[in-house]
């Protein structure tokens, strides 16, 4: 008899209540639901459109799913024992239950890997492990955009020529539809200007938005919707943007990260010369920063003897260290980056002589007078003793320096340099 009982023990079971059901599986309910709770309510952040901002929120609920999945194997283990022991119908609560469980189990996972993607694409992970990963991911603290300490060496927001571009398109094209809803002559011409007008007017909203920065040590970008993103240099890598896509637009990753397109942006091909050039010795591979000994430099043009036609002059950087003036032409930059580079490439294109020396300016000191003596080699510079010229400042605000031969440098700095000025002619006690 008690053979036969332990065949046929579905009436017992199946009229059991679920109280009832709950104290015989000894928690193992309990434990399945809040996995499932657990699960769902991380799926639903993960589904969602800005899904880290949501899960940074609430970081540790990636642990808490990693937390249960031994407890959940067991509980599960002993359910699906007694559903297979025991005659319990497929609309039971508890068949649903794992039911459920085993679906968010495959849909979780995958959503697990495919956010991970983003910054370790073809990784290969147990679902424990991609929970790890995924909750040091969100607990990374958030990027900020560069403060006073940092120096920034670039900068460019949003480049509203396109804009203006895509709105006069967009204008040409409103006939069709404006035809389509029986728009008048007056209206079609409304509709036209608010689109000239409105689309530029929303790109100069968005202005405070998208912009990057460069700083010695990350590119740093903001995107329309106010995110802020960064990557370091010393582990970035780059490519241009294909033509059909975005002319002046550049495209960077991190070394093994996924690729990022900015575009949209003004000065964008100035950052895709500089990232070129941090590709080249000497400054690939060293540690960056700005510059803290006395170095002072900006445009300026060096005004020659008059010839028989013309007066002669040539443009340049002039550059002061303590003790002594130097001058650079900018008709010899591609001899100065071949000599102090050794090498040219055609990713250099669009450089200028004073971007050029703004990053040499980020080597250590001892460093940058090595450049600078290798671009004096180079041809087209010169340089003077500080006890051999005279310098000061002219009514129009622009810094004169008086040559041995008579000739005269002029130029303008920024009013960042002038400090800098000041510092080097205590050192150097040149004379004005």
């Amino acid at each position: 008899m008690s053979s036969r009982a332990s065949l046929h023990p579905a009436p017992e079971a199946s009229s059991a209540s679920p109280e009832d059901l709950r104290v015989r599986l000894e928690g193992a309910w309990e434990v399945l639901e809040q996995a499932r709770d657990h699960k769902s309510a991380l799926l639903k952040r993960l589904d969602s459109f800005r899904w880290k901002h949501h899960l940074q929120r609430d970081p540790v609920l990636p642990r808490r799913v990693r937390e249960l999945e031994a407890p959940l194997a067991q509980a599960l283990e002993r359910v699906e024992h007694r559903l297979h022991q025991e005659s319990w119908p497929e609309s039971h609560p508890l068949h649903r239950l794992v039911r459920q469980l085993h679906a968010l189990k495959t849909r979780l996972d995958k959503r697990v890997r495919q956010r991970l993607s983003l910054w370790e694409p073809g990784g290969e992970w147990t679902f424990e492990e991609g929970l790890v990963r995924l909750e040091a991911r969100v607990r990374e603290p958030r990027h900020q955009l560069p403060g006073e300490a940092e120096p920034v060496l670039m900068t460019g927001g949003a480049d509203f020529t396109w804009g203006s571009s895509v709105s006069g398109f967009l204008s040409l094209l409103w006939i069709l539809p404006a035809r389509a809803l029986a728009l008048g002559y007056s209206g079609y011409l409304v509709s036209g200007f608010l689109i000239l007008v409105g689309f530029p007017l929303l790109l100069r909203l968005l202005r405070q938005r998208t912009r990057f920065w460069l700083t010695p040590r990350r590119l740093v970008w903001r995107t329309r919707r106010g995110q802020v993103r960064q990557l370091a240099l010393d582990s970035l890598r780059y490519a241009f943007a294909l033509p059909f896509v975005s002319r002046d637009g550049v495209v960077v990753r991190q070394e093994g990260g996924p690729r990022t397109l900015l575009a949209g942006m003004e000065n964008l091909p100035a950052l895709r010369t500089v990232l070129a050039l941090r590709e080249l010795s000497p400054l690939h591979g060293q540690t960056l920063s700005a510059p803290t000994y006395a170095l002072a430099m900006f445009p300026a043009v060096r005004g020659e003897r008059p010839s028989k036609f013309r007066w002669l002059a040539s443009s340049g950087v002039l550059v002061m260290r303590p003790g002594q003036f130097v001058f650079l032409e900018d008709k010899h930059l591609w001899n100065i980056v071949r000599e102090v580079c050794h090498r040219v490439t055609d990713a250099l294109y669009g450089l200028s002589l004073s971007t050029f020396l703004q990053q040499l300016q980020l080597l250590p000191e001892a460093e940058f007078d090595r450049c600078l003596e290798a671009a004096i080699r180079a041809g087209g510079g010169s340089c003077w003793p500080s006890s051999a010229v005279t310098h000061g400042i002219t009514a129009s605000d622009e810094y004169q320096v008086r040559l041995p031969d008579g000739t005269v440098l002029t130029g303008t700095p920024d009013p960042t340099q002038h400090e800098a000025i000041s510092r080097i002619l205590q050192l150097g006690g040149a004379r004005s």
